[in-house]
């Protein structure tokens, strides 16, 4: 873009640009505009520029024209006024000259909300009902004054100021961490593409998770209990498997027939939280699980028969969900739920987030991790059955053998009372 310039002792104001030149290379011009007032002076660069540019615009090839745009990036970096913005505007340029499109332009919201769709596309529901809810808040955070502003707007003060209100509002360390990687893997995924050039979440050091709650197990006498006043026999089962194999809540509930081969004894299935990785998990079936799962009776002709068919139907969450029947499940039977990860609200306060115990239906997972690691079952075997492992260690027990697995399966206790 043209320059304005004055002489020393003179009034009238000169202009300076830059052209390319046919044969490679650009050219310096520095031309009076006879003009003592700086807008009209700059009028007149203006037009200079854009005749003398638009004089070797006809017959030139897309490298010419490129070169055109570089002489502008030039003048506007020895003028002190390039920004990331004039960066972007440039870039979109040359792209359009090479190859005739045109570079895509997000705002803050229709960024988050292109990258959720993707995202939507091979995540599981439970990772895309938190990708969702972090980008909600941020966007909640931003207000309609600031969400439509460009992507590259967002800034890391900014996100600190969103991640210290998380902070305010009650959540803990680890959940706020969460949010904060969720919007930055956003980011990055905005970078890949060229949209920003910098991921405003990067250069933010993680939250301590002190304040986090640590899960506990529950003991022998515990989950006996617990069965004992489960309401139903599917309840009783649903618990007992849980506490044998380490599912989650909705992997064990909707767990089917085609899973599970009682004449190998074991149950294969690919977790809900690993189906876009499709890491398999094998788990050789305990023999008190293996009593239940050979009494029952399969309702439907179907491999894919649930085994428990009425708790499948149910949602994990609500007020009515498998969750909250399982709270249910440990008043009745007198097991506490260990401590709170905040207090309770006084009525009428408005609730930010939920209060997690320490003890919940994910709290047999922990037990039948608890219950491998006391019978001196080795941590990769632990890993294996579970299937809870980063990438590294998942290469080390992936190769475990079946016949190893069984073995440490035979290790744990039994829940049938002993005869002496």
């Amino acid at each position: 873009m043209a320059s304005l310039r004055k002489r020393k002792g003179s009034s009238v104001y000169q202009c300076q640009y830059y052209v390319p030149l046919p044969s490679g290379g650009l050219k310096q011009v520095r031309e009076t505009t006879g003009k003592t007032n700086r807008k009209e002076a700059m009028q007149v660069a203006v037009e200079k520029e854009r005749t003398a540019q638009a004089a070797i615009a006809p017959g030139t090839d897309k490298a010419q024209l490129a070169k055109g745009v570089f002489a502008r990036v030039v003048s506007e970096i020895e003028r002190g006024t390039f920004t990331s913005l004039s960066a972007r505007k440039y870039l979109t340029e040359m792209l359009s000259i090479a190859t005739g499109e045109d570079m895509p332009a997000f705002g803050v919201e229709g960024w988050l909300k292109e990258w959720l769709r993707r995202k939507g596309r091979d995540s599981t529901e439970a990772t895309m009902k938190r990708y969702t809810n972090s980008v909600d808040s941020f966007l909640t955070f931003l207000g309609d004054s600031r969400k439509s502003n460009p992507l590259e707007s967002v800034t890391m003060a900014l996100v600190r100021q969103w991640r210290e209100g998380l902070q305010d509002e009650g959540r803990t360390g680890k959940t706020t961490n969460k949010y904060v990687k969720d919007l930055g893997a956003a980011f990055r995924a905005a970078i890949r593409e060229g949209l920003v050039v910098s991921n405003p979440c990067a250069s933010l050091d993680p939250l301590g998770t002190e304040d986090s709650m640590d899960r506990k197990p529950f003991t022998i006498a515990e989950v006996v209990s617990l069965m004992e006043f489960a309401p139903t026999p599917e309840w009783s089962g649903l618990i007992l498997a849980a506490a044998f194999t380490g599912l989650r809540l909705g992997d064990a509930a909707r767990l089917s027939w085609s899973a599970i081969d009682l004449a190998a004894k074991t149950i294969t299935l690919v977790p809900s939280k690993t189906k876009r990785k499709k890491r398999e998990v094998r788990i050789p079936i305990q023999p008190d699980l293996l009593v239940y799962l050979e009494s029952l009776s399969i309702e439907d002709d179907s491999p894919d028969a649930p085994v428990f068919p009425k708790l499948s139907k149910l949602p994990v969450s609500s007020g009515t969900g498998l969750s909250e029947t399982f709270v249910k499940i440990m008043k009745a039977a007198g097991v506490d739920r260990g401590k709170a990860s905040r207090e309770a609200l006084a009525e009428g306060e408005k609730r930010v987030g939920k209060i997690v115990y320490e003890r919940g239906f994910h709290s047999l997972r922990h037990t039948f991790t608890s219950w491998l690691r006391t019978a001196g079952v080795a941590e990769e075997d632990r890993m294996a059955l579970t299937g809870h492992s980063t990438r590294e260690s998942h290469a080390i027990y992936s190769h475990t053998d079946a016949e190893v697995l069984k073995k440490a399966i035979a290790k744990l206790p039994s829940l049938a009372p002993s005869d002496t």
